[in-house]
């Protein structure tokens, strides 16, 4: 991504009037306040979100796709080794921002969550648009709930390209 854009995001309202992105990071930030892994994911948020907001998102057909992200920690900068953002390659043109935080006792992971918003991105001008539409937090590898969500994302994303060629 060519960092002469600037970076604006968006939280989609659905039909029902929700804005499920919101919801669910209020309910993070809320569950954080009882448990320590909710409140490293929170922060790692906020982290992820200053990442794209310095880097923005690599165009959807680039070849090597890869978005490695760094976090403070009391020792300095280290790099995450999971992606932060993903192309979810069933589905063009959505993306997935992707965060894990795991409790390990010794080798073996105890418990866990995994941040999933999904999102599609719109260029006007020098400006590239981050529209999150909705998300999850997972603890199994691949939910059939969240192939809903991409499905979900997929009508709000056909809606809302067919508005903006409308000129809406």
């Amino acid at each position: 991504m060519n960092k002469e854009y600037q970076i604006k995001f968006h939280y989609v309202e659905h039909p029902d009037g929700s804005v499920p992105t919101v919801q669910l990071i209020r309910d993070i930030v809320h569950l954080g306040k009882e448990d320590p892994l909710f409140a490293r994911l929170a922060r790692h948020f906020r982290y992820a979100l200053s990442t794209i907001e310095l880097r923005g998102v690599p165009d959807w057909n680039i070849q090597n796709f890869s978005y490695e992200w760094t976090i403070p920690t009391k020792n300095g900068w280290t790099v995450r080794v999971d992606p932060l953002v993903k192309r979810l390659n069933h589905a063009y043109p959505l993306y997935e921002l992707r965060i894990n935080e795991w409790r390990h006792r010794g080798q073996e992971i105890q418990m866990g969550y995994g941040l999933r918003l999904i999102f599609f991105t719109h260029y006007q001008g020098l400006i590239q648009h981050i529209y999150f539409v909705n998300g999850m937090i997972k603890r199994e590898k691949s939910p059939a709930r969240f192939e809903e969500l991409i499905a979900e994302a997929l009508q709000i994303y056909e809606s809302f390209k067919t508005n903006w060629i409308k000129g809406e």
